[in-house]
Protein backbone atom coordinates (compact mmCIF):
# COMPACT_ATOMS: atom_id res chain seq x y z
CA UNK A 1 0.00 0.00 0.00
CA UNK A 2 1.31 3.43 -0.93
CA UNK A 3 2.53 5.51 2.04
CA UNK A 4 0.11 8.38 1.37
CA UNK A 5 -2.85 5.95 1.16
CA UNK A 6 -1.82 4.32 4.43
CA UNK A 7 -1.44 7.66 6.20
CA UNK A 8 -4.92 8.82 5.11
CA UNK A 9 -6.50 5.48 5.99
CA UNK A 10 -4.80 5.33 9.39
CA UNK A 11 -5.93 8.89 10.12
CA UNK A 12 -9.49 7.91 9.23
CA UNK A 13 -9.31 4.88 11.51
CA UNK A 14 -8.03 6.98 14.40
CA UNK A 15 -10.73 9.60 13.95
CA UNK A 16 -13.48 6.99 13.76
CA UNK A 17 -12.15 5.37 16.93
CA UNK A 18 -12.11 8.76 18.66
CA UNK A 19 -15.77 9.29 17.72
CA UNK A 20 -16.73 5.84 19.01
CA UNK A 21 -14.84 6.37 22.27
CA UNK A 22 -16.63 9.67 22.83
CA UNK A 23 -19.98 7.97 22.33
CA UNK A 24 -19.08 5.35 24.97
CA UNK A 25 -18.66 7.95 27.71
CA UNK A 26 -21.42 8.39 30.28
CA UNK A 27 -24.23 10.35 28.65
CA UNK A 28 -23.64 13.50 30.69
CA UNK A 29 -19.98 13.56 29.59
CA UNK A 30 -20.53 13.03 25.86
CA UNK A 31 -19.69 15.96 23.59
CA UNK A 32 -21.72 15.48 20.38
CA UNK A 33 -19.59 18.04 18.52
CA UNK A 34 -16.47 15.89 19.04
CA UNK A 35 -18.27 12.86 17.59
CA UNK A 36 -19.57 14.82 14.60
CA UNK A 37 -16.25 16.51 13.84
CA UNK A 38 -14.26 13.27 14.19
CA UNK A 39 -16.75 11.33 12.05
CA UNK A 40 -16.74 14.08 9.41
CA UNK A 41 -12.94 14.11 9.19
CA UNK A 42 -12.80 10.31 9.10
CA UNK A 43 -15.16 10.23 6.11
CA UNK A 44 -12.99 12.78 4.31
CA UNK A 45 -9.91 10.64 4.97
CA UNK A 46 -11.62 7.35 3.99
CA UNK A 47 -12.77 8.82 0.69
CA UNK A 48 -9.35 10.38 0.08
CA UNK A 49 -7.57 7.10 0.83
CA UNK A 50 -9.86 5.28 -1.60
CA UNK A 51 -9.13 7.76 -4.37
CA UNK A 52 -5.40 7.72 -3.70
CA UNK A 53 -5.39 3.93 -3.67
CA UNK A 54 -6.95 4.02 -7.13
CA UNK A 55 -4.35 6.56 -8.23
CA UNK A 56 -6.76 9.44 -8.56
CA UNK A 57 -5.37 12.90 -7.86
CA UNK A 58 -7.06 14.72 -5.01
CA UNK A 59 -8.35 18.27 -5.51
CA UNK A 60 -6.24 20.99 -3.85
CA UNK A 61 -8.90 21.70 -1.21
CA UNK A 62 -11.39 18.86 -1.58
CA UNK A 63 -14.96 19.08 -0.41
CA UNK A 64 -16.97 16.13 0.83
CA UNK A 65 -19.24 16.44 -2.20
CA UNK A 66 -16.28 16.41 -4.62
CA UNK A 67 -14.65 13.41 -2.98
CA UNK A 68 -17.89 11.44 -2.97
CA UNK A 69 -18.59 12.30 -6.62
CA UNK A 70 -15.11 11.12 -7.62
CA UNK A 71 -15.55 7.89 -5.65
CA UNK A 72 -18.96 7.33 -7.28
CA UNK A 73 -17.42 7.85 -10.70
CA UNK A 74 -14.92 5.09 -9.92
CA UNK A 75 -17.11 2.63 -8.08
CA UNK A 76 -20.88 2.25 -8.14
CA UNK A 77 -21.00 1.06 -4.53
CA UNK A 78 -20.64 4.68 -3.43
CA UNK A 79 -23.95 5.60 -5.11
CA UNK A 80 -25.80 4.20 -2.07
CA UNK A 81 -23.72 6.31 0.31
CA UNK A 82 -25.64 9.45 1.26
CA UNK A 83 -23.45 12.06 2.89
CA UNK A 84 -25.36 15.27 2.14
CA UNK A 85 -25.48 16.30 5.82
CA UNK A 86 -21.68 16.47 5.63
CA UNK A 87 -21.45 18.66 2.52
CA UNK A 88 -21.45 22.07 4.22
CA UNK A 89 -19.93 21.64 7.67
CA UNK A 90 -19.57 25.34 8.43
CA UNK A 91 -23.26 25.88 7.71
CA UNK A 92 -24.35 22.96 9.88
CA UNK A 93 -22.01 23.10 12.88
CA UNK A 94 -24.91 24.17 15.10
CA UNK A 95 -26.58 20.84 14.21
CA UNK A 96 -23.47 19.04 15.45
CA UNK A 97 -24.46 19.82 19.01
CA UNK A 98 -27.02 17.03 19.50
CA UNK A 99 -26.81 13.28 19.99
CA UNK A 100 -29.05 12.40 17.03
CA UNK A 101 -26.68 14.16 14.64
CA UNK A 102 -23.69 12.56 16.37
CA UNK A 103 -25.13 9.07 15.89
CA UNK A 104 -26.02 9.83 12.25
CA UNK A 105 -22.52 11.12 11.52
CA UNK A 106 -20.98 8.07 13.16
CA UNK A 107 -23.22 5.80 11.05
CA UNK A 108 -22.11 7.63 7.88
CA UNK A 109 -18.46 7.20 8.83
CA UNK A 110 -18.90 3.48 9.53
CA UNK A 111 -20.77 2.98 6.26
CA UNK A 112 -18.02 4.81 4.36
CA UNK A 113 -15.39 2.62 6.01
CA UNK A 114 -17.35 -0.50 5.12
CA UNK A 115 -17.43 0.42 1.42
CA UNK A 116 -13.76 1.44 1.32
CA UNK A 117 -12.70 -1.78 3.07
CA UNK A 118 -14.80 -4.17 0.99
CA UNK A 119 -13.06 -5.36 -2.17
CA UNK A 120 -14.77 -4.37 -5.35
CA UNK A 121 -16.63 -7.34 -6.84
CA UNK A 122 -16.00 -6.13 -10.39
CA UNK A 123 -13.04 -7.89 -11.98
Amino acid sequence: MDHQVKVKFDEAEGLLEKAKEELCKPEEDVVPYVICKSAYLSVMDYLSSFLLYHESKLPQEPTMEELLKNCRDMDGRFKDLHLSPLYNPTQTEHAWMNMDAAKDFLDMAERTREIVMRPNDRT
